[in-house]
């Protein structure tokens, strides 16, 4: 699914995103995400810096939400997608050159490489809830 431009800018704007994974028994986690950005029209990226609960997950269940938003003005919205974790190679390569125009010399543990599927708008009122 293609990202619309307001959810990129908003996705992008906002300092911590809020990431949802399950076990493969359907048991939740969620962390916060700080390190961040959208590699093209209809793939997301989160750097790995922490991540314990969250990368066995993945592995198991690559089924992710992730969620964002900014009271002011009024903007929220839930992204649903399959993700893959990598520790090497070309996608691991593009969070570790975005790392490192912010911070010269880190370096993420490993990429979440989140394929969109679907978007919803999350604030409140009478679209709380719509798919984009």
């Amino acid at each position: 699914m293609k990202i619309p431009d307001e959810v990129k800018k908003l996705f992008n704007r906002e300092p911590v995103v809020a990431f949802a994974t399950a076990d493969k028994e359907g048991n939740p986690n969620v962390v916060p995400i700080y390190w961040k950005t959208t590699l093209n029209d209809e793939t997301i990226l989160l750097l790995d810096n922490f991540m314990k609960q969250t990368k066995q997950n993945i592995q198991e269940n690559k089924k992710v939400c992730v969620s964002f938003w900014n009271p002011d003005p009024e903007e929220a919205y839930k992204i649903k997608g399959t993700a893959t974790y990598y520790s090497e190679g070309a996608i691991y390569e593009k969070g570790k050159e975005f790392m490192q125009s912010k911070r010269p010399g880190q370096a993420p543990k490993g990429i979440v490489e989140i394929r969109v599927e679907e978007i919803y708008t999350i604030k409140s009122g009478s679209d709380a809830g719509k798919k984009l």
